[in-house]
């Protein structure tokens, strides 16, 4: 007796923006547009669209399928999802069939019939074992009525870690194979699972890894011609930078916080303070996870902002130097004594900022080694301007050091000389916020 069978359409999914993502991305996918793809995905998990697809259980479980022109393979995904179901799933096209085992909803193994997706295949690239061995080896596996993964670990020929190791590739690979199809069928069949798990995967984690697995660094590079490049923030991401920038790490907030859909990649370098393959590293991963997209224009504009942080530093540096001079002057090798307990002073977030500054020879000190602290330690733009503070308060300390060991007169004959230099600041052509926060510091240390 034939079971009942639930046909999927696309009628079953609500017209909402997130499946239109879900929609787009897949044709984006197809078309080789996968850092595209990986937006409109990336978009969709923003939405946190959760309603499950209604899925009918024919005599006692669900049985359903479809055909992938009408049904994408991501929406059936999700459809299994968000009814948090198990049991096992056959993908069919061309002569090419996957299966796909579900715990709960979540992807958790993979299977398929193409030989090059097969798992001796990825044993074999690791470069361990010869094709002729490898034979031997599927030979007697089959004859034990074992997998070739598991009689290698019993054998003592692979560990556990790289067999998992290699199953998780394998499941990534034939699910980024299965986003391709544009026709094909399939169907799911609700049951009990047994199977272990290899991966532990949500619909849009499966499209995410499809994507950027597609999407090689390699391609990212071929894209790039010339450092002039301009990116801008997705829109979704634009919408959303505040909280996207607190699941960032560090060396990625600042780059992400910097792009504006008018700086090019050199002024983004140069702005973090980053080297070159940091920098493009960075931009890459942000590519690849949607976050950014690359721009039409290829060109180069003032950037009033890294102009303006670099003419203060030059002033702060320019004053650190005037200090540590009028203390070596008066006591020689004494002053690195000065200069250290002046840092202990400072507290931990001040102090970050001179990591890798070499304090001691001032004439040493770059703007380039200050600006990659800032990037680190102060990567959300609202709190950039608080290395003023940094160097203040390190200003202050030094000084009062000086007047305690060289009395007030060379204390007060300091500050004047400060004064005197920070005239510099009639470089800034217009009373910014920065200007101001400057000007402050200046008064704080010299009175």
């Amino acid at each position: 007796m034939k079971r009942k069978i639930q046909i999927l359409k696309k009628s079953a999914f609500p017209t909402h923006s997130f499946f239109s993502h879900l929609s787009q991305g897949t044709t984006f996918y197809q078309n080789n547009n996968f850092e595209r793809a990986a937006e409109e995905w990336a978009a969709a998990r923003w939405l946190k669209y959760e309603d499950p697809i209604r899925l009918k259980r024919l005599d006692g479980r669900i049985f359903c399928g479809g055909y992938i022109h009408e049904v994408p393979f991501l929406f059936f995904l999700y459809a299994i999802f968000t009814n948090g179901v198990s049991g096992v799933s056959a993908i069919k096209t061309n002569g090419v069939a996957k299966n796909l085992v579900f715990n709960k909803g979540r992807l958790v193994r993979a299977g398929t019939t193409r030989r090059e997706e097969r798992i001796g295949n990825y044993i074999l690239k690791r470069g361990d074992f010869t094709s002729e061995k490898m034979t031997v080896l599927l030979k007697d596996a089959r004859e034990q009525g074992k997998r070739i993964g598991r009689y290698m670990v019993e054998h003592g020929l692979l560990s556990e870690e790289s067999l998992h190791e290699i199953l998780s590739l394998q499941v990534e690979e034939i699910i980024s194979d299965i986003f391709f199809w544009q026709t094909g069928h399939f169907y799911f069949l609700e049951k009990s699972v047994i199977h272990e798990k290899v991966v532990n995967y949500d619909p849009l984690n499966i499209a995410r890894i499809a994507a950027q697995r597609e999407f090689t660094f390699n391609d990212f590079r071929n894209k790039i011609p010339s450092n002039k490049i301009i990116f801008r923030p997705s829109p979704y991401a634009e919408d959303n930078k505040s909280q996207i920038l607190k699941g960032l790490n560090v060396n990625h907030q600042f780059i992400f916080s910097l792009i504006d859909g008018a700086r090019n990649i050199e002024q983004l370098i140069k702005f973090s303070g980053s080297d070159e393959v940091s920098a493009i590293h960075i931009l890459y991963q942000l590519n690849a996870a949607g976050l950014i997209r690359q721009t039409k224009e290829v060109a180069e504009y003032e950037d009033k902002e890294f102009s303006e942080i670099s003419k203060i530093l030059d002033v702060l540096i320019e004053i650190y130097r005037t200090i540590y001079e009028q203390l070596f002057n008066e006591l020689g090798i004494f002053a690195l004594d000065l200069v250290h307990r002046s840092l202990l002073n400072l507290k931990n977030s001040y102090a970050k900022i001179y990591e890798n500054v070499p304090l001691h020879t001032p004439e040493r000190i770059t703007n380039n080694a200050i600006l990659k602290n800032i990037a680190r330690y102060y990567p959300e733009s609202n709190k950039t301007a608080r290395f003023m503070d940094a160097f203040a308060v390190l200003f202050k300390n030094l000084i009062d050091e000086l007047e305690k060991f060289l009395g007030e007169q060379l204390a007060a004959e300091t500050a004047e000389r400060i004064r005197d230099r920070s005239s510099n600041i009639v470089r800034f052509a217009k009373e910014s916020d920065l200007k101001l926060r400057l000007l402050g510091v200046i008064n704080r240390i010299t009175q």
